[in-house]
């Protein structure tokens, strides 16, 4: 069974709630994420007062990077198979 939030630090859980509240950025022409749109954080931070911002922007970019890196993967993949029935169409 996974953990539970309330088994992680605070500021890992802060650190989940901003990844929530951001919006995600995408790359035009291939799909691709590109990561969250981080312009509002340090407003969200003050906003929250969040107390251990280094923390938990810490925690919060190894957790947008797990998740840029999970949705790229999977649109490779779809992109590949695409691309392998296209092939196999001609």
């Amino acid at each position: 069974m996974p953990p539970s939030m309330d088994s992680f630090p605070i500021e890992v859980q802060q650190a989940f709630f901003l990844h929530q509240m951001l919006s995600d950025k995408w790359e035009g022409m291939s799909g691709f994420h590109m990561g969250k749109d981080v312009s509002a954080l340090g407003t969200y931070l003050d906003l929250y007062e969040i107390k251990d911002k280094k923390q938990t922007l810490y925690f919060f970019k190894h957790i947008e990077n797990q998740h840029s890196q999970l949705i790229n993967e999977k649109i490779k993949k779809k992109q590949d198979a695409q691309k392998n029935r296209a092939g196999k169409g001609t």
